[in-house]
C-alpha cells in the first residue's frame, strides 16, 4: 500500500494556507481600522488612559524631596479626612512637613509651633476644617495628581483640531513626553486590535471554508 506524498496539492495544505492569507488581511485591515482613530483621546478628548500614563510619567520625574514631600502630605490628609483621627496626632505631621509648615503660617515670619497652637484653639469642627484647607497652599502632592495631568493636556489640546498643540507656559521637555505618551498608546492600540482582528478573520474563515474531506480516500 502505497501513502501519497504531503505537498503543495495536499488539501489539508491548501486549506491551512487559505486560513493564513485570510487571517492575514484581516490582521492588515484590523490595523487599519485602528491606525485611522486616535487611541489616546476619548469623544474627542484626552482619555482616561492618557492622561494616567501622563501622570505616572510626571511622577517618575519628581525629585526625591518632592516625592518625600507629596507622600507625607497625603499621609496627613488622608489622616485628616477620617473622622475617627484625633487631631492632636496630626500636630507631629504638620512640624515634619516643610510646606504643611509653611501653609499653617498666618505670615511668614509666624513661628510654626505659635501657628499650631492657634488653630488648635479653636472649636474642633473649625480646627478640621483649617487643617483640611492647608492642602490648599501644598505643592508637591499636586505636581503629578491626575487633576495637574488633566489640565497639562487640556493646556496643550486643540479641541477644534483634536491635536495636541503646545501651550507657551510649557516646556519643550513635557510636551515632547506628551506627545510621546500619546504614541505609544496609539501603537500598542494598533497592534492589539490589528493582532485580535487577524483572529477574528482566521476563526471566520475556518467556519466559511469547507474542511477537506479525505476520510474516504
Amino acid at each position: 500500500m502505497s501513502i501519497n506524498a504531503i505537498n503543495n496539492a495536499d488539501p489539508y495544505t491548501a486549506y491551512r494556507n487559505k486560513i493564513l492569507t485570510v487571517a492575514g488581511v484581516g490582521a492588515v485591515a484590523g490595523g487599519a481600522v485602528a491606525a485611522s482613530g486616535k487611541r489616546y483621546l476619548y469623544d474627542g478628548a484626552p482619555s482616561d488612559t492618557f492622561v494616567k500614563k501622563v501622570s505616572k510619567k510626571l511622577r517618575k520625574e519628581m525629585t526625591p524631596e518632592e516625592t518625600k514631600e507629596a507622600k507625607k502630605i497625603n499621609k496627613f490628609l488622608a489622616k485628616a479626612t477620617d473622622p475617627q483621627t484625633d487631631l492632636e496626632t496630626l500636630k507631629p505631621m504638620i512640624k515634619d512637613s516643610k510646606e504643611l509648615s509653611d501653609a499653617i503660617k498666618s505670615t511668614p515670619d509666624e513661628a510654626v509651633d505659635k501657628a499650631i497652637n492657634r488653630v488648635y484653639s479653636q472649636p474642633k469642627a473649625k480646627v478640621r476644617q483649617d487643617l483640611l484647607s492647608l492642602q490648599q497652599k501644598t505643592k508637591s502632592d499636586k505636581i503629578a495628581s491626575t487633576n495637574t495631568a488633566l489640565k497639562l493636556l487640556n493646556d496643550n489640546f486643540d479641541a477644534s483640531t483634536k491635536k495636541l498643540v503646545k501651550n507657551e507656559n510649557t516646556s519643550d521637555k513635557v510636551f515632547g513626553m506628551m506627545k510621546k505618551t500619546a504614541k505609544n498608546i496609539q501603537v500598542k492600540s494598533v497592534a492589539a486590535l490589528a493582532a485580535t482582528a487577524g483572529v477574528i478573520a482566521g476563526a471566520l474563515c475556518m467556519v466559511a471554508t469547507d474542511v477537506p474531506n479525505v476520510a474516504n480516500k
